[in-house]
């Protein structure tokens, strides 16, 4: 197990300046929120002037909650010169970091302004840069190897089924990402300092480019498939992203405004950092999908709430290699799915697909989460501790037991497993025709037209839903 340390080196506060960040170090993600925390219950107890002093060191660290209150003080509580700019210029970097009730304020501020102090507050603004960090390891730390490597300050683990090769290049391109942050994100930059490691996961289907922090380690997962971006410029900012997404989640009063995802009851949205895949289409027709789902008859409507996350990762022309079209609109994420998180990967781009074609991907891929279920539990039953107690006995000459735990059934479980584990579940006939069936009820209860159903509908060999169909449009075509 590898064990990351984290520091935090905080500095004396210095005379405000809009151009000069304050000379204060946030280094770990724990730091920020208890700091934040810790800030956010002085305020309310009333003790404004305390929670404003540590609010303005995270304020000039990037964090943009902090940056919102740090507005509110100098729009509601200080009188001396140029509150109101203040007011201004740190509402609008609020605002720009995503923090959702900044929008406010900003109106509020430069409504309240004469021309000229909000032009003044919104340049400021502008020339606004977070305070530099030095959370580097020295020389002698450096450590470098085939499962684990240091890139500037941070640890990379390789996953057990990442190539090494790949691995080795992957920290490079993490090393070109890394000295791009500030080009790609001048106002957040300190923010990756938050993250305490990275795990280099394989590349999914196609064109993935999965990058979530992760619940169990409390670490950034990274699929590799970054690797094959035409620059590193994407990652840099996903990098940002995912420390964003995190903090926000991790604060009470904060709202993230996230530019490229949203979600829908508890199903979350991710779109695409990449400029021509048409990313605020689908979060739009994506959401409407789901909300019209909600009017199917319940077994398929409980289908689709079984989701957890969307992700759209369609090809980009920023891609520096083309990957075969796959014939499937969607497909179920077997590899990094768990029970508390199932994932559905949209890999192709949105073109003409109607709402009614995408309440059909959503009601075959929350079958195979559905079907993931009970691959789980088979999984399970093969590994219980019953037969493991059958092998001990066994080899103390009781082979009833034996005979009792490995049953023909038992090895047709175990062949279902191996599959799912290594091809997925659209190889397995029977998995994949099962939400064949499930797309052909939700068809039906959409009343759609055979064009769209049989274009978005890939039957293949699965005899039981082309004759539900085929019944279904002869009952229709007698009417």
């Amino acid at each position: 197990m590898i064990k990351c340390f984290w520091y935090v080196l905080l500095g004396g506060l210095i005379a405000f300046s809009p151009y000069r960040a304050l000379a204060v170090e946030f280094c770990d993600m724990q730091s920020v929120v208890a700091t934040y925390k810790a800030a956010l219950h002085r305020k309310k107890y009333g003790d404004v002037e305390s929670a404003q002093n540590t609010f303005l060191k995270l304020a000039h660290a990037a964090v943009a909650p902090a940056q919102r209150h740090v507005a509110e003080y100098f729009l509601e509580e200080a009188r001396g010169d140029m509150a109101l700019e203040k007011a201004i210029m740190w509402s609008q970097l609020a605002a720009w970091g995503g923090d959702s009730a900044a929008r406010d304020i900003v109106k509020r501020a430069v409504d309240s302004a004469r021309h000229q102090v909000a032009n003044t507050g919104l340049a400021w603004a502008k020339d606004w840069r977070p305070s530099k960090v030095d959370c580097g390891l020295g020389a002698g730390e450096q450590q470098k190897g085939d499962d684990f490597q240091v890139v500037g300050r941070f640890p990379i683990i390789r996953h057990e089924k990442l190539d090494e090769d790949i691995f080795a290049a992957f920290a490079t391109r993490l090393g070109e990402a890394l000295n791009e942050v500030e080009a790609v994100a001048p106002y957040f930059a300190p923010l990756v300092q938050l993250i305490p490691a990275l795990e280099i996961l394989p590349s999914g289907e196609g064109s993935d480019r999965f990058i979530q922090w992760g619940e169990e380690n409390e670490w950034v997962q990274v699929s590799a498939g970054f690797l094959h971006d035409q620059s590193p410029r994407q990652l840099a900012y996903s990098l940002v992203l995912a420390a964003q997404r995190h903090l926000f989640a991790k604060l009470d009063d904060a709202e993230f405004q996230d530019q490229i995802a949203t979600r829908y009851g508890n199903i979350k949205i991710y779109g695409s950092l990449y400029g021509d895949v048409k990313t605020k289409e689908f979060l739009s027709q994506m959401s409407e999908a789901i909300k019209q789902a909600r009017e199917l008859p319940v077994i398929l409507r409980d289908k689709v709430n079984f989701l957890d996350e969307i992700h759209y990762m369609p090809p980009s022309r920023f891609h520096d290699r083309r990957f075969p079209d796959s014939k499937l609109f969607a497909t179920y994420d077997y590899r990094r799915s768990h029970p508390e998180k199932r994932m559905m990967i949209v890999t192709h781009e949105m073109a003409f697909q109607t709402t009614e074609e995408l309440i059909l991907e959503l009601v075959r891929v929350g079958e195979l989460a559905q079907q993931h279920v009970r691959i789980e539990r088979m999984k399970g039953q093969v590994n219980s501790k019953k037969r493991e107690d059958a092998i001990l006995q066994a080899l103390q000459g009781n082979l009833k037991k034996m005979e009792e735990a490995f049953t023909g059934q038992t090895a047709k479980k175990q062949e279902s497993v191996a599959t799912w584990e290594a091809n997925g579940p659209d190889s397995i006939t029977k998995v994949y025709c099962d939400s064949v069936y499930a797309q052909v009820k939700a068809a039906i209860a959409l009343k759609m037209d055979a064009i769209r159903t049989n274009q978005t509908i890939k039957f293949r060999n699965c005899v039981k839903a082309r004759k539900l169909w085929r019944d279904y449009r002869s009952g229709e075509t007698k009417k």
